[in-house]
């Protein structure tokens, strides 16, 4: 099991050595993590269903016996917690952009804001 956070502040804990198990070479630096980790049991069960079920949205309502606006916000708090955006998400920004409702600065800003998230 990888800790994710910190037992004592609660800091995002960061992998900084490798060790190859057959010769013993260790690689000491900062390593980036794996952003699935950051996921929950049920999301990651939900995210299993979905692709048991080929992403058939009306399938995977059937498994797990919700509606669509539940499977809806399970997918978006899973883009939330692996720091991605939809497609619609980065067209509103580039319609706007294009539309001359935004400034380029404002569009870069915008998508910067919803990479990081």
């Amino acid at each position: 099991m990888i800790i994710l956070n910190c037992p004592r502040c609660g800091a995002e804990m960061k992998v900084v050595e490798l060790r190859c198990p057959d010769c013993g070479i260790r690689i000491s630096g900062e390593f980036g993590g794996c952003p699935f980790c950051r996921l929950d049991k049920g999301q990651i069960e939900f995210l299993k269903v979905f692709l048991r079920c080929e992403g058939n949205i009306s399938k995977v309502g059937q498994v797990l016996s919700i509606s669509y606006p539940k499977i809806k916000r399970e997918f978006e708090e899973i883009l939330k917690a692996l720091n991605l955006t939809t497609v619609e998400e980065k067209e509103d920004i580039l319609d706007a952009l294009e539309k001359g409702k935004i400034s380029v600065d404002q569009a870069v800003e915008l998508l910067r804001k919803r990479r990081r998230r």
